[in-house]
């Protein structure tokens, strides 16, 4: 069942629940949100083809939006989206508020994770702490709004991990593993 949260003649915007992926992949293709959104298409009798214009990873959770025509879809892209996460982080940021601007690479070997490199692309992260918490194990939490100004790869991940916040249960970038399907990284807020 898809939770849709707006929905025009030209977009689709769902909040995709956390353990499923948005696109296809060659093992998984069924329960994927476009699928479900196929599905949701066909049950209208609508001969619409998939548009995405965002995407999330399969562990974080949030606003996932899809355009219903290629033009809507190319405009938005090219003009770029207002994107803003939540996100749980261990650990104690060192300032209420900042922004990290350090360029992201694929790192060597990987066909997933990424690392700060020179040699990367630029990406422009901002954060502001809206709480700190300590957890039943004595583990300090900070839950943490952030803004993207590029798009990268696993940019949040990626950049709150390299200054010793990694999102809470990432175990890509954490150091503290968690689930294999959730972890503590919400989109929470569009804009275009």
């Amino acid at each position: 069942m898809l939770d849709i949260r707006y929905e025009d003649e030209a977009l689709l915007v769902v909040n995709k629940p956390p353990g499923i992926l948005v696109h296809p992949t060659t093992k998984e293709d069924y329960g994927t949100l476009s699928y479900e959104i196929q599905k949701y298409y066909a049950a209208r009798g609508w001969q619409l083809s998939l548009h995405p214009v965002s995407r999330l990873d399969r562990q974080t959770s949030g606003l996932v939006v899809f355009a219903k025509f290629p033009e809507i879809q190319g405009a938005l892209i090219k003009q770029g989206m207002r994107k803003e996460y939540l996100a749980l982080v261990n650990g104690v940021l060192p300032h209420e508020h900042g922004i990290i601007d350090m360029p992201i690479a694929r790192k060597p070997g990987s066909i997933i994770e990424r690392k700060i490199s020179l040699e990367g692309k630029p990406c422009k992260t901002e954060y502001c702490v809206i709480s700190t918490h300590v957890a039943n194990d004595a583990t300090p939490l900070s839950l943490v709004r952030c803004r993207l100004y590029t798009r990268r790869t696993h940019q949040i991940r990626v950049h709150l991990a390299s200054i010793g916040c990694p999102i809470w249960h990432d175990n890509l970038y954490g150091k503290i593993p968690g689930p294999p399907l959730r972890h503590g990284l919400h989109a929470y807020k569009l804009g275009f």
